[in-house]
């Protein structure tokens, strides 16, 4: 579950930047890498995209900086070193990150909206990353907005903080900090005995559900589940890539089952919207991640990320398999390439390891 937030930290676009500022391998401090996100952002433009009014843009030093602490909570930096989290490694593996790299090397500028909307295989990265990061909270939060269809924020506020917040809390967190969660069980208590709106607006209570609970509906919006239908307003977009009943069944998932699922059957509304991807188009994509990957993680990549990883690179390109398809098509041509495609089990009992040998490997 993600702990730190702020209520500015609303788009998860900004996002992208970041694993592009520390590809180099080099440790940046935060406050750097905050430094160095303001100053890319800060003279986008885009008149008519300002005109509908986003929320959470990066306008102080202080908003970049709270956008680094998301991404370390996303694992996209990975706090202890400094350095490139497994999911920021991994987005540097899609091909949009490409125009991200691009503008940190100070080669193309990119207008506002390009800096904050997502592509379909975006918004499926980043349901990935908040569904494995920020469990169970922005599960809870996603299944009560699926079934209210439409809600305000204050009223949102008040489910996320009284009881999606109190339960995540318990899921997650030691006997020894239990403390964490008599006081978050508190909370409803505590705000009933504020009469007075005003008065309430301006309690510290508040600013603690502000900037816990508001940038979730965000994200949800972001990656194309929520809409805003007005100030403070939201609903179920009904034009969203996905089904909502396979979006509640995502939510129920602990983060174990999220990859098989959010890879199979959750994908089955977007064959509406891509061509089936052919035997030749998944051994191709598969040997351009597994590149891709060995760079970041070393020459013995994890088996399902590679596969999970090769799902988004088709979207990128207009095409659709589901993750069974890919594995399957693995092991086959694991059987033609015997001695270029191997799998050895991983550590501990976690997910297997593939190497490839991609030189004179025909495609």
């Amino acid at each position: 579950m993600i702990m730190e937030t702020h209520g500015d930290i609303c788009r998860l676009g900004y996002l992208r930047i970041i694993p592009c500022l520390l590809e180099d391998g080099e440790p940046k401090a935060f406050d750097f890498l905050g430094t160095l996100l303001f100053e890319i952002v800060k003279n986008a433009e885009d008149e008519d995209f300002l005109i509908e009014k986003p929320i959470g843009l990066i306008t102080r030093p202080v908003n970049a900086r709270n956008y680094v602490t998301l991404a370390a909570e996303l694992d996209l930096i990975d706090r202890r070193s400094q350095t490139l989290g497994n999911f920021g490694k991994l987005y540097l593996c899609m091909s949009s990150s490409a125009r991200f790299r691009r503008l940190v090397e100070g080669v193309e500028p990119l207008k506002l909206i390009d800096l904050l909307m997502l592509n379909d295989a975006e918004k499926l990265f980043f349901l990935w990353a908040l569904f494995a990061r920020d469990y169970p909270f922005i599960q809870l939060i996603a299944s009560w907005a699926i079934k209210r269809g439409k809600f305000r924020r204050q009223e949102a506020m008040i489910y996320a903080m009284e009881e999606a917040y109190p339960q995540s809390l318990k899921k997650i967190l030691p006997r020894s900090r239990y403390e964490e969660v008599e006081e978050a069980e508190k909370l409803r208590e505590r705000r009933l005995t504020i009469g007075d709106k005003l008065e309430w607006i301006k309690s510290s209570q508040y600013a603690k559900y502000r900037h816990i609970a508001p940038p979730r509906f965000e994200w949800l919006v972001d990656v194309g589940i929520l809409k805003r239908s007005g100030r403070g307003k939201y609903e179920l977009n009904q034009q969203m890539i996905y089904d909502p009943q396979r979006v509640l069944k995502l939510a129920s998932l602990t983060p174990a089952k999220i990859e098989q699922y959010l890879f199979n059957d959750f994908l089955k509304p977007l064959s509406r919207l891509y061509r089936r991807a052919s035997r030749h188009d998944v051994f191709k994509a598969l040997i351009e991640v597994y590149g891709s990957m060995a760079r970041y993680f070393g020459e013995e990549v994890d088996l399902r990320r590679m596969e999970c990883m090769t799902v988004l690179a088709l979207i990128e390109r207009g095409l659709i398999a589901e993750l069974n398809e890919i594995h399957d098509s693995f092991n086959s041509f694991a059987l033609q390439f015997p001695d270029k495609i191997y799998v050895t089990p991983g550590p501990g009992g976690r997910s297997s390891l593939a190497y490839i040998d991609i030189r004179n490997l025909e495609i």
